[in-house]
């Protein structure tokens, strides 16, 4: 039985399933924590068209014809001020998202406080900060063993200059269709909706998988149980491809998703280490073992691949080949629609069906 600080509710149910009094517990804190983001987002946006307007008042305009000190003084009052509103706003930001992911999980269900939950309050830290997941290796699973580092850098780089782009698009819009007089006033403004609009949207993206984080490793438990039942002593070659299932779905996504960590051990809690010398991180070498094991073993490693590709709440690209891939090694017919099925169910915090993760398995 588990105590809901929120909402001072009672819930005999896992924390990854949410009831109806959590659900609306969530939105309210969802609701809350998007539009401060959003408001924070205005406010430094007003506050930087206002410095604009009192460097050209006091300063005097940036003109073409600007010699070099008028430039640095007038790059030098306006990025000063700028500078220093956009670390309030980032402080701010970081501040409110701590505490609204704390909010969030004492609404799920979960105390932080607890040894147990330590690991999973960090990971909600990181999300909460918008840092990404640690890049090193867990367990002998590197998830950029399949990436090129030029593939990360141009994500990286794309992701930062979203805001930019909508920024300068949006101010070359304006300047069309106002006059100069009306422009010179309303320029400065231009990015107040764009902010807002990008800071509501990276916070709701925030508390989305704040809550994912949160849920994971109840949902872990769960699945990885079920899956399991039927294989009270695996043979070690299904062992080996459980391992490698984990493995390979953790390459194909790129990245080590603290729900993936959280497989990762349960796996072994219960299946013991794997053999040293094993390449985990091989995606080829899951496939090429699907085929070695008797058809009841190849649904239950299959079984494993769909849960470890649904535990960070996405289906990406490089997953949904592995699970086409997996498929036809396996000689089975496919079961993508119940591995999609399963992520939704977890993403929405409804019941995991049992039904629907069997034939994930074909």
């Amino acid at each position: 039985m588990r105590r809901n600080a929120e909402t001072a509710a009672v819930a005999d149910d896992p924390i990854h399933v949410l009831n109806p009094v959590e659900r609306a517990g969530l939105r309210r804190v969802s609701r809350g924590a998007v539009s401060r983001a959003a408001l924070a987002g205005v406010v430094n946006a007003l506050l930087t068209g206002l410095s604009e307007l009192l460097t050209v008042h006091f300063v005097g305009p940036l003109s073409e014809q600007a010699t070099l000190a008028a430039q640095a003084l007038y790059f030098g009052v306006f990025g000063a001020l700028a500078i220093f509103f956009a670390v309030l706003e980032i402080l701010y930001l970081g501040w409110d998202g701590l505490r609204s992911v704390t909010r969030l999980s004492a609404v799920a269900g979960m105390e932080l406080s607890r040894d147990e939950n330590k690991e999973v309050a960090l990971a909600l830290a990181r999300a909460a900060l918008e840092l990404p997941s640690p890049q090193e290796a867990v367990a002998g699973v590197n998830p950029h063993r399949e990436a090129s580092k030029f593939q990360l850098i141009v994500a990286s780089a794309v992701y930062k200059l979203k805001i930019f782009a909508t920024n300068f698009v949006f101010k070359q819009l304006l300047r069309r269709v106002l006059s100069p007089a009306l422009g010179r006033v309303l320029l400065p403004f231009a990015a107040v909706p764009i902010n807002g609009l990008w800071n509501g949207l990276v916070c709701w993206s925030v508390l989305r998988e704040a809550r994912i984080r949160v849920m994971g490793p109840s949902a872990t438990q769960e699945m990885l149980s079920a899956v399991l039942e039927g294989e009270p002593e695996p043979r070690a070659v299904l062992v080996e491809a459980i391992h490698r299932a984990v493995g390979s779905a953790i390459v194909r996504t790129r990245e080590l998703h603290p729900n993936h960590v959280a497989l990762v051990r349960a796996v072994r809690l219960r299946l013991g280490e794997p053999e040293p010398l094993l390449q985990l991180d091989d995606s080829a070498a899951f496939l090429e073992l699907l085929p070695r094991l008797e058809l009841a073993e190849r649904r239950v490693a299959l079984r494993v691949l769909a849960v470890a590709a649904i535990l960070d709440g996405r289906l990406v690209r490089g997953e949904r080949n592995l699970l086409s891939e997996a498929y036809r090694s396996a000689e089975l017919p496919s079961g993508a629609v119940h591995v999609e099925a399963l992520r939704r169910a977890f993403v929405a915090g409804d019941i995991i069906s049992h039904v629907e993760l069997r034939r994930a398995g074909a």
